[in-house]
């Protein structure tokens, strides 16, 4: 069943054209407007859309260090905070100091802030909506948010209820779609303006122990076109009233999609436990003493490459992936981690093989584990930690179009502290976003600029991954090439709407599996108008093209000099769908309508 969900948009852009109206007779207009819906059928495949897969090698390297921070075991956060087009690196070392490291080189550009022994990991996001990121950083001493140029914008002492702000880590989203975002530091609610509190949530913080780690989600979990902020036993407001609390225990979250709906399932890991609960809260299955006392925030790829996605989770002394269908176990291998045993864990296709690779750090290495089996690819001893809740990012941070793995250090079983960056020889893995703003990244949940969107796509819907990279981005080889058409329909002009069927088809070698949008604009003096929009969930095979699509809007009062639709974002997006031809993703009906 094709899944339709209406939704508001910012503009795309589009191509083409066709246009039909029949008389409308004895019909009603609706039946004259349905005559020009077409069905699906076969359509022309073209041959290009088969590329050669290109596929990296395997020799990393140590690209560069900074022993500046000093002892540190927050997550390397990542995104670019100036206008050199060169990506940064933020991390809050165990003294409560924020550190600002040049991607390129690892020099410091600024430090700042007082926020308290084993502080959170900071997030960066552009906060006042003025297309520069901000830097926000908390801990048992305050929270402070720095513009990106180190400038103090406010600070404030509250803390999260129940648990201190030790291991933990902030959060930023847009929760109301207003372009005001808000701070997360658990189940508190700032306003990202000044730092005043704007909600509370009255039981869990996200948090995977009673005396630490809080660390609330933002995602519109239930579909209602608003973000709330997830935990582990509850579903807030903006403004921390309750939607749902289902009784459980709290713990660490992770959402994604493990059921063929539109809805997200929330993981939840607390004392060696990992459960999956519904969008309502409902628990689906528990995993009880999967990873002895303690257990860390959970990781959600397709780590097997078998088009499901599975759960990776630590814990004491050990690395564990199960099925995201029911809990079982598909392996697991020993790892040295009995200081806190809550450490997390990064997932990314480096060499564009098909297969995830997960990164992961302990006490003594940072390991790389093959996704699909478990067996070691790189074990790292230049690394010392005591950890707490922290895992090394992956992102482009030297602008080389290809992605690093940036972890942070200090002094325990060894003498190493600060933050490292792991890269290429050869530069040959995958390209990589230059952003990795927080520590319950989504790929969606930022903009490349890390700017926040005011629209939140579910990354569900596109991706399916938690705190892992686009393992899908490199080529794969066989690739699919969407296409638009469209007809037209001004029966009702006199009650001031349009009507267009659009039929999207497959011209590519590959399925399209991924949710897309196909969009209705009016083309008026002052731009593009959104009329309409459809998100359309069914596969989209090669060769064959989808029943044709209704689109429908008022443009009363609009002066409408053409129409377009734009199919996964149009001819100036690359869209959710790696194409082989990102220029037919629009057609246009050159002509006035309702004039």
């Amino acid at each position: 069943m094709t899944l339709l969900a209406l939704l508001a948009c910012s503009d795309y852009n589009l191509n083409g054209n066709q246009d039909v109206n029949e008389p409308l007779g004895d019909s009603s207009w609706d039946e004259a407007c349905d005559k020009l819906a077409k069905p699906g059928g076969d359509v022309e495949i073209t041959d290009e859309c088969f590329l050669e897969p290109i596929i990296g090698t395997w020799t990393p390297q140590m690209e560069w260090t900074s022993t500046a921070p000093g002892d540190t075991y927050t997550t390397p956060v990542v995104g670019q905070l100036d206008d050199d087009e060169q990506a940064e690196v933020v991390v809050a070392n165990v003294q409560g100091v924020i550190y600002v490291l040049d991607g390129l080189t690892g020099a410091v550009q600024w430090s700042g802030g007082s926020l308290g022994a084993e502080p959170m990991t900071a997030a960066i996001g552009d906060l006042d909506g003025d297309g520069r990121a901000e830097v926000v950083g908390s801990g048992v001493g305050g929270t402070y948010a720095f513009r990106g140029d180190g400038t103090p914008m406010w600070t404030t002492g509250t803390q999260p209820a129940g648990n201190t702000a030790q291991c933990g880590a902030v959060g930023i989203a847009d929760l109301e779609g207003d372009g005001k975002p808000e701070v997360i530091l658990g189940s508190l609610i700032l306003d990202g303006m000044d730092g005043s509190v704007k909600g509370q949530g009255a039981y869990g913080s996200g948090a995977g122990h009673s005396w630490a780690a809080p660390m609330g989600y933002a995602a519109d979990i239930d579909q209602d076109g608003t973000m709330e902020v997830v935990v582990g036993n509850a579903l807030y407001r903006a403004d921390g009233s309750t939607i749902w609390y289902n009784g459980q225990s709290d713990g660490f979250v992770a959402v994604a999609d493990f059921d063929p709906d539109e809805y997200g399932e929330i993981v939840v890991a607390r004392a060696g436990t990992l459960r999956l609960q519904d969008h309502d809260g409902t628990v689906i299955w528990t995993r009880p003493g999967l990873t002895g006392s303690t257990i860390g925030p959970p990781t959600v790829a397709d780590f097997d490459n078998d088009g499901k996605p599975e759960i990776g989770v630590a814990g004491s002394g050990m690395y564990v992936v199960v099925d995201g269908e029911d809990g079982s176990i598909i392996w697991r291998r020993d790892t040295k981690d009995f200081s806190s045993g809550f450490t997390g864990s990064a997932v990314f296709d480096f060499e564009g093989d098909g297969g995830a690779e997960v990164v992961y750090a302990d006490e003594d290495n940072v390991w790389v584990f093959d996704g699909r089996n478990g067996e070691t690819k790189l074990q790292e001893s230049r690394h010392s930690s005591a950890t707490c809740s922290e895992y090394p990012a992956i992102a482009d941070v030297d602008n080389d179009g290809h992605a690093e793995i940036i972890y942070s250090s200090g002094v325990y079983s060894g003498s190493e502290t600060g933050v490292s960056v792991i890269g290429d020889a050869e530069d040959s893995w995958q390209s990589s976003r230059p952003v990795w703003n927080q520590h319950a990244y989504s790929v969606t949940n930022v903009n490349e600029d890390a700017t926040i969107p005011v629209e939140v796509e579910p990354n569900w819907w596109t991706y399916n991954t938690f705190r892992s990279g686009d393992v899908l981005a490199g080529n794969q080889g066989e690739l699919p090439d969407l296409f638009v058409e469209m007809d037209v329909c001004e029966l009702n002009c006199d009650e001031g709407e349009i009507v267009v069927w659009a039929q999207v088809g497959n011209r590519g070698v590959a399925e399209v599996d991924r949710l897309f949008p196909v969009s209705l604009y009016a083309v008026t003096a002052d731009g593009h108008v959104l009329i309409d929009e459809v998100i359309v969930g069914d596969p989209v095979p090669s060769g064959r093209s989808l029943d044709a699509i209704e689109l429908r809007g008022s443009v009363e009062g609009m002066d409408v000099a053409a129409l377009v639709v734009k199919v996964d974002g149009g001819d100036d997006s690359t869209g959710t769908v790696g194409e082989c031809d990102e220029g037919n993703d629009q057609v246009v009906h050159a002509q006035a309508v309702c004039d």
